[in-house]
């Protein structure tokens, strides 16, 4: 397994090893104010919302749908993909209908189609989001492969809008900097991409979730994107908020395993909530430290849509005794 890299960290978002101290006051310091991308959309990154192909319905309303929330996959090694299969089943066993695959499925094309074929696996469809570790070309060819041998893989670069009846997915894929990339070939989104995903909010209705690999800026402690007593996320995702009543964001894995309101405000589990934006989380098993001063390796989480309320619950399976 591979270790974290140590040291401050601007939304590549990979964590040191070392306890992370919860800040004392509830208002976190100030980030450093992003490099915003200026750049013009990239066709090969993500397709238009007009695109032939960019929306897709996958099922009827029910009155209730269950969603499992995983990111950071990350490693395809042997313990890690058995720790993530478990995951996955412990998801299916409690009603998800539909998996999202938000961000860091695998650095390199092997480990993406090791750990996207285990969640294809379960049968479920598969909504994947791009983060600042795939390379654009390489997961298309990965996705191409796996739907070949039957799996259900939707990547929300390409559709870009999912309807699974009880709410629409939108998705806005890839890093908001530049300098957060891992790769090259991965992907940064642009302003231009951002008022695409608001035009499109519009049109669609509510419910709405909005799935991103990055998470909007917060702004206290107790955030979606806190690391190092810092909110790291994207500020231009916010009034995205006031649009989508629902979210599912990652990258930030020290503030993983929690959910918000609208207000920003800690919605704990099993609570319902007129609006509710999660970070499942890393599931790949290695030890994260979290902003509360815990450990938690390889976790994921169930958000459960009924009609325009949400409640979510964290999904961590026990250790198996040695």
């Amino acid at each position: 397994m591979r270790s974290p890299v140590c040291g401050l960290i601007v939304l590549a978002l990979v964590a040191c090893r070392e306890k992370v101290v919860a800040p004392a006051a509830p208002a976190a310091a100030p980030a450093p104010a992003p490099q915003v991308s200026v750049l013009r959309s990239d066709p090969a990154c993500v397709a238009s919302f007009d695109a032939p192909g960019a929306r897709e319905r996958i099922r009827a309303p029910a009155g209730e749908l269950k969603i499992g929330a995983l990111a950071g996959l990350k490693d395809g090694d042997e313990e890690n993909v058995a720790w993530i299969r478990r995951l996955v089943a412990e998801l299916k066993r409690r009603g998800a209908g539909v998996l999202v695959a938000d961000g860091d499925v695998g650095d390199i094309p092997d480990e993406q189609e090791t750990l996207l074929g285990l969640l294809a696996e379960s049968g479920l469809p598969v909504l994947v989001v791009a983060g600042n570790r795939e390379v654009r070309s390489e997961l298309d060819a990965v996705e191409a492969e796996l739907r070949k041998k039957g799996a259900r893989i939707v990547d929300l670069s390409r559709t870009r809008i999912v309807d699974l009846g009880d709410v629409t997915v939108v998705g806005l894929p890839g890093a908001f900097e530049r300098r957060q990339l891992h790769a090259d070939g991965a992907c940064v989104y642009a302003q231009k991409d951002i008022d695409a995903v608001s035009a499109a909010l519009d049109r669609i209705g509510p419910p709405a979730l909005l799935v991103a690999a990055v998470p909007p800026r917060g702004h206290d402690g107790r955030a979606l994107d806190v690391s190092e007593a810092q909110n790291l996320g994207d500020p231009r995702l916010v009034p995205l908020l006031r649009k989508a009543q629902f979210g599912i964001f990652g990258e930030v894995w020290e503030s993983g395993g929690r959910a918000v309101d609208g207000r920003g405000a800690p919605v704990p589990p099993n609570t319902e909530s007129a609006q509710l934006y999660l970070n499942p989380g890393a599931a790949d098993r290695t030890p994260w430290p979290m902003t509360d001063g815990t450990t938690v390796a390889g976790q994921a989480a169930l958000l459960t849509i009924r009609g325009r309320n949400a409640t979510w619950e964290p999904v961590r399976p026990q250790e198996e005794k040695r």
